[in-house]
């Protein structure tokens, strides 16, 4: 398993989209090398469309939902947080 920290990657860069495509390749190379990835939502106060169309939303285009939703496990996650993923996925899958 993988472990990513998603605070870290935001806090990495000023530009939303880069932090997004960081988080993106972070994925990716997670999922190669353990096949599971946890994402620690720990201390994220806002998850902006714009960073989730480049990691979520291109993983989801990539890779597919199921992927998505069968290889990723996010821990510390608030209720908001929750309902903010899965509206965006659910918004996404019906756009895409």
């Amino acid at each position: 398993m993988c472990t990513i920290v998603l605070k870290d990657i935001m806090d990495s860069s000023t530009l939303l989209p880069e932090a997004g495509n960081l988080f993106y390749s972070q994925i990716v190379k997670g999922m190669e090398d353990s096949d599971k990835v946890i994402v620690d939502m720990s201390d994220v106060t806002a998850l902006p469309s714009v960073f989730l169309n480049v990691s979520i939303g291109r993983l989801i285009d990539e890779w597919g939902v199921d992927k998505l939703k069968n290889n990723m496990v996010f821990t510390m996650i608030t209720k908001q947080q929750a309902m903010r993923l899965r509206d965006y996925i659910v918004k996404y899958g019906v756009t895409a």
